[in-house]
């Protein structure tokens, strides 16, 4: 049956708004229910990693067999403290003054904050823990290198001792700027070897005058 030309004129324009009020009118569904696809969640920055080994060659200038710590001089003249792995053997045969090679990773950041120019209490390492576990130890030091990368911070402390420090999370690390006075708490680096060197360390390559 053919429509009046009035009524599919009615029909015609009541169509728009029946849509309108099924789109906006109408309660929404949960996407479960409504079987649409959740959207994915944003990529998270994924965590600094501390499996960055170094090698260098360096003399020994303090042992503690007991709870298999070095502190050792590396060829830049800075010191460094680390806690030999429980694979590492022959500790007892290395004495103060020996030159070794060691290969260690980076210190793991516990806790750092900002403290005023000046301070520097609270620098004391805590007591050791069993042989061959990294210790827990505190420096009150200046930095002086970021890697916003890597999520790894240069520590230098008021004894000239250098400490390698990684963070697992690289947005603490971005509320600090190099030349900030810090008071850390950190892990020490592990060494997985250390060799004695056989030789002395060669002098630092300059360029011709």
């Amino acid at each position: 049956m053919t429509l009046p030309i009035r009524r599919r004129f009615t029909i015609a324009a009541l169509a728009p708004l029946a849509f309108f009020a099924l789109t906006f009118i109408s309660p929404s569904l949960p996407a479960a229910e409504a079987g649409a696809t959740p959207s994915p969640k944003a990529p998270t920055r994924p965590a600094a990693t501390s499996n960055r080994q170094i090698r260098a060659a360096a003399e020994v200038i303090a042992i503690d067999p007991a709870a298999r710590t070095l502190r050792l001089r590396r060829e830049d003249g800075n010191a460094i403290t680390v806690t030999a792995g429980k694979r590492v053997t022959g500790l007892e045969r290395i004495e103060v003054g020996d030159l070794v090679i060691a290969e260690y990773g980076l210190a793991r950041a516990l806790s750092m904050r900002k403290i005023p120019p000046g301070d520097d209490a609270g620098a004391a390492p805590t007591p050791a823990g069993l042989g061959g576990t990294p210790q827990r130890r505190r420096i009150v030091a200046d930095i002086i290198a970021i890697d916003d990368r890597t999520g790894q911070a240069t520590l230098k402390g008021a004894g000239g001792d250098i400490v390698d420090v990684v963070f697992r999370n690289r947005q603490v690390l971005a509320r600090f700027r190099i030349g900030d006075r810090v008071r850390a708490e950190y892990a020490d680096a592990v060494a997985a070897s250390v060799k004695p060197a056989g030789r002395t360390i060669p002098d630092r390559r300059q360029s011709a005058p």
